[in-house]
């Protein structure tokens, strides 16, 4: 093999990097559609032209839309449909760029959930065979985290490291994964069904606030319940907004942080008026705000989508939980080679929630005796693990 890619296909947003075989001593990022990371969603159109990522989201000319189809994997047969459609979008991109050329001697290593089995992720690797691709291998995305901090020069962490016992939280979008790895064993650890918390729920939560706070908002209520692709592309926006604030949360102390989206829509929704024989374009305003009030919010307050409770109630609870498990050596989860508990020594947080100090400081009152870390650019860092 002359390059190996690594594609980090996740639930919200991707990433495709690659690293050659000589000569090149971390993995690059290549563009699709000329961003680094991408929306994870495509469009058909009307022409049976395929459109992939943030233009997607939002083309007028889009004949069916899909967004968010990799957490439904396990649960709904059709989303493997969505994922080789994107997929192969994907790939058509990477040729049309030059960033991958027909018949080149390289492989594609793929993340997927450490919790998928081995029929699962064989599964999911003829997918991507299906959609044309090179020679694929699947990988566990919490093990491809780890081996990114561990080649980058951004940290001071041994290669030894891979043989310490190592707690990886990967919080995507949708989920949030805890993967144990000891001397080269991983052990994807369950938090009673709470797997299913991700950092969407905050997303949701903020653009919830912000239609409340509008004074389009019976207007953009509509065109959500009409358009639910519109509803993400907002998300998506909200999300952006949450990373930019929580990635340097001392800089906007005391300031807003803001974000607005133009919504399209017909003159008639926006004013209640009957459409004339033209009916004219028209755009709803959507500003979105993050500042200590809003941050605060989105942490401690109730969610409906958490049964009640907080995102920091239902996160700290999953990490009392990790903790008893390792501590326990009946559980199996944490033992080390020489018996007995072994709690992680290092824990390695990456997904772009990654970002927020309040997250890191949960952790480290969950576990105090270990080291917490997490990469300069957490977006990434499953892609360059994987190549």
């Amino acid at each position: 093999m002359e390059r190996y890619f690594g594609f980090d296909l996740g639930d919200a947003e991707s990433a495709v990097t690659y690293l050659k075989k000589d000569g090149q001593p971390e993995p690059e990022v290549v563009p699709v559609r000329e961003a680094g990371s991408f929306i994870t969603a495509y469009a058909r159109l009307r022409t049976g032209d395929l459109l992939i990522g943030e233009e997607a989201c939002y083309t007028p000319d889009a004949a069916e839309r899909h967004l968010r189809f990799k957490s439904r994997f396990l649960t709904e047969p059709a989303s493997a449909r969505d994922i080789q459609s994107f997929a192969g979008g994907v790939l058509g991109e990477l040729y049309m760029a030059g960033n991958l050329v027909k018949g080149e001697d390289c492989c594609f290593y793929i993340g997927c959930p450490a919790g998928w089995d081995r029929l699962q992720r064989e599964r999911y690797r003829e997918i991507f065979e299906a959609a044309g691709y090179p020679p694929v291998r699947i990988i566990s995305e919490s093990r491809a985290a780890l081996v990114s901090a561990c080649q980058s020069r951004h940290f001071q962490v041994g290669y030894d490291i891979l043989s310490r016992p190592v707690l990886v939280v990967d919080m995507g979008s949708s989920t949030t994964d805890f993967a144990y790895i000891n001397s080269g064993r991983e052990v994807e650890l369950q938090t009673a069904g709470e797997v299913r918390l991700g950092g969407g729920i905050m997303d949701e939560l903020l653009l919830d606030a912000a239609v409340e706070a509008s004074r389009d908002r019976e207007a953009i209520r509509k065109v959500f319940a009409e358009s639910p692709p519109w509803r993400s592309y907002c998300e998506f926006a909200a999300r952006r907004l949450k990373e930019k604030y929580f990635s340097d949360e001392a800089y906007w102390k005391g300031k807003d942080c803001l974000q607005t989206v133009m919504i399209p829509v017909a003159e008639s929704a926006r004013t209640g008026r009957k459409p004339g024989f033209f009916r004219r374009p028209s755009f709803l305003r959507l500003q979105m705000c993050m500042n200590e009030k809003m941050a605060a919010r989105l942490l401690e307050a109730p969610a409906p989508q958490l049964e009640g409770r907080s995102f920091r109630q239902v996160f700290e609870a999953s990490l009392r939980e990790i903790r008893a498990k390792l501590a326990d050596p009946s559980s199996g989860s944490g033992q080390s080679p020489s018996g007995g508990s072994h709690l992680p020594e290092l824990l390695f947080l990456t997904g772009g929630v990654s970002r927020m100090p309040a997250l890191r400081d949960w952790c480290r009152e969950a576990f105090p005796e270990a080291v917490v870390i997490t990469g300069a650019e957490p977006e990434y860092s499953v892609s360059r693990g994987l190549a």
